[in-house]
């Protein structure tokens, strides 16, 4: 290891007397306004904003510093500089050439096993640096105010970093609350009055002026422009222009409010992992939208938190910061959205215990280690992840980095983190179950919170009409023996891949429903690529483009859906088969790619017998999904105990839906 010039610890809120929860931000705002007065003052602080508290005493917890870490601008963070510089350098490299000699390639840890143990440290430090800030702002509080002694103190403490669940029951309906966007906001004040004052989760004002390496970003096609380099603050689907006058926050509401129910959806799958799943392939398959298990038939067809989490990011952004990996970080709500995803992490920890990184995946007999091509000094090119690896940039207080064993909640070499979130359908993430069976019904009702609940669906849908559709009998060995399979029912999703940097940005595809005369087409959901463009200085992207990755996911297809489709083609009453049932899906749905702003670039009609797409209008290989396939599985029940999960089995993957071949839109497809 190289000799340390200088390390900030990331210790969180350590000396706080205990641990405390992580509160919705909504619950903060309404039931706890001490708390939420400091957060929002101490977040301005940190934010260094003319008009907040000057208080902020240590360089590396600044909201700029902190910001950065994530992206540009390309430098050390300042809570780690090292003297080291030597290592890896070639007069060739991009990242040491351009644009200055340079031993910095980022630290990005995406696409790879440590995304959600990376990303842990990362939110614990903002939470240290504002909580520090609240400590010091409720002291001089009361050392002011006698009367209210006892009270801003003990807010301060009890504070953590609070989270927005963007896959609540509440999201379809209202999408984000107010508190994350409206510019103003009111807070508790000393004797008990009321203040308005600038809201710093709606935006972020650069410090000092936009960093000398901020590029702007443009389709040179729509002529839509975001103007990294010469916008002053963060924006959230920002006008086209080098001075917009704000945010589009109707545009906003209304694409997250489209996309909620899917986000919903895949977040109930990330809890579908059976109980005999492979430990390391689990945890492949759960951690990052790559995976590195090398046979199809290895993954289960779950979705990843990762795969979630960059959707959320391009639903927030558009073409603001948010959608670009390199820029993300500087706004505000990229915390809360993170703490969100740390919270998935550690409900998903205390249901599976037992599916863990490990060193790596077995194979036929052969082991396959995790690897990442990153790009910071101290680490080697394709360096194998293990558990106990160190996580770039964060240092304990014992100046060695964090590593993933000790991010872990529950676990014997886990370090303490000082907070914890609310109980969750019986969850409390610091408590350690009693049993494998705790864990099991617990793990069914976030299932059903999030909407997944096969035995409830299966017995609403027009049974007559799906009896064609074949299950497994109870013989069949993909059937635990103490279950039973629901007759005649499958669940059914869109097995995607895609080239992470076919565009040169961030991308989605998205799946529609045609729709009918009477209705318009109906998104069913969306898998993004949330990728960094060619001339990121970010070292790990380029290797993995080079290296052609690719990006994977699953969308689930609601029930509902199934069953309209299912009864609108005579369903099994009128002898229709399996594999034309198929062939109805597949025909009932439409593809595009879309890039972060919306804008089609190219489009797909779905089924067996569509025409197809002429050479000369088809869409680059370059660019074209690897795949986007129609997959099923039954469904088995415990045969005793209705309150345990149900067990997914047979799955089978029925090829492909978009036969026809993909049609470019736009230029960038051809």
């Amino acid at each position: 290891m190289s000799s340390v010039e200088y390390h900030y610890p990331v210790i969180g809120r350590k000396g706080t007397g205990g641990i405390f929860d992580r509160l919705p931000i909504q619950t903060l705002e309404k039931d706890h306004p001490y708390q939420f007065a400091l957060f929002i003052l101490a977040f301005s602080a940190i934010q260094q904003r003319s008009d907040a508290p000057q208080v902020v005493e240590e360089p590396a917890a600044t909201f700029m510093e902190i910001a950065s870490i994530h992206g540009k601008p390309y430098v050390e963070w300042a809570g780690d500089r090292n003297k080291d510089i030597s290592a890896d350098y070639s007069a060739n490299d991009k990242k040491d050439t351009n644009p200055v000699p340079s031993r910095f390639g980022g630290y990005c840890n995406h696409g790879a096993v440590v995304f959600p143990t990376w990303h842990r440290p990362y939110v614990m430090l903002i939470e240290q640096s504002i909580g520090n800030i609240a400590e010091k702002l409720a002291q001089d509080i009361e050392a002011n105010n006698p009367d209210e002694s006892g009270v801003w103190i003990k807010a301060a403490k009890e504070l953590r970093f609070p989270y927005w669940d963007w896959a609540g029951k509440d999201v379809p309906e209202n999408g984000l609350p107010p508190v994350l966007y409206e510019e103003k906001v009111e807070i508790m004040a000393v004797g008990g009055q009321k203040q308005i004052v600038n809201n710093p989760l709606s935006y972020f004002s650069y410090v000092g002026g936009v960093p000398s390496d901020f590029s702007d970003e443009k389709d040179d096609s729509t002529g839509q422009v975001a103007y990294f380099s010469k916008w002053q603050r963060t924006y959230r689907y920002a006008s086209s222009t080098p001075d917009p006058e704000g945010s589009h926050t109707d545009l906003l509401q209304k694409t997250f409010k489209a996309g909620a129910n899917d986000l919903r959806r895949r977040v109930a799958q990330l809890f579908t992992f059976n109980d005999d799943e492979n430990s390391a392939i689990a945890w492949d398959d759960f951690s990052n939208h790559t995976a590195e298990s090398k046979r199809d038939i290895d993954f289960v067809n779950r979705g990843s938190l990762e795969g979630v989490h960059d959707t959320v990011h391009i639903l927030l952004g558009g073409n603001g910061q948010m959608s670009y990996p390199d820029y993300a970080g500087f706004d505000p709500i990229f915390f809360l959205h993170h703490s969100n995803v740390d919270r998935l992490f550690a409900l998903w920890e205390w249901c599976y215990t037992e599916y863990w990184m490990g060193s790596g995946y077995e194979q036929d007999g052969e082991q396959y280690p995790w690897t990442q091509a990153r790009g910071t000094y101290a680490q080697v090119y394709n360096e194998q992840l293990l558990p106990d690896g160190a996580l770039q940039p964060f240092r304990t207080q014992q100046r060695d980095y964090w590593t993933s064993s000790q991010t872990r909640f529950l676990h014997e070499q886990s370090y303490p983190k000082y907070y914890s979130f609310p109980e969750f359908e019986g969850i409390k993430v610091d408590q350690a179950a009693m049993s494998s069976q705790e864990r099991a019904e617990a793990r069914k009702r976030v299932q059903a919170y999030y909407d997944f609940d096969p035995q409830t669906k299966a017995k609403q849908v027009t049974s007559q009409a799906w009896k064609h559709l074949p299950v497994p009998n109870k013989e069949d060995p993909a059937v635990p023996s103490d279950h039973t399979v629901i007759p005649h029912y499958r669940t059914f999703g869109v097995h995607v891949k895609l080239l992470e940097h076919a565009y040169n940005r961030s991308y989605s595809f998205q799946l529609h429903h045609k729709g009918n005369a009477h209705s318009s087409p109906q998104l069913v959901g969306t898998i993004t690529v949330f990728a960094r463009p060619d001339h990121s200085p970010c070292k790990a992207c380029a290797i993995r483009r080079e290296a052609g990755s690719i990006v994977r996911g699953l969308i689930p297809i609601p029930p509902e859906l199934i069953d309209s489709i299912i009864r609108s083609n005579g369903g099994g009453d009128s002898g229709v088969s399996f594999d034309q049932t198929l062939a109805h899906i597949k025909g009932e749905f439409v593809g595009r790619l879309v890039d972060a702003t919306g804008s089609e670039l190219a489009g797909a009609e779905g089924g067996l017998e569509v025409t197809q797409v002429p050479q000369h209008r088809a869409a680059s290989r370059r660019v074209t999904p690897v795949e986007i396939s129609l997959v099923s599985a039954a469904v088995a029940e415990h045969v005793e105990d209705k309150n345990r999960p149900v067990y997914l089995c047979d799955w089978q993957h029925h090829n492909s839906i978009f036969n026809g071949g993909w049609l470019a839109t736009h230029k960038d497809s051809e």
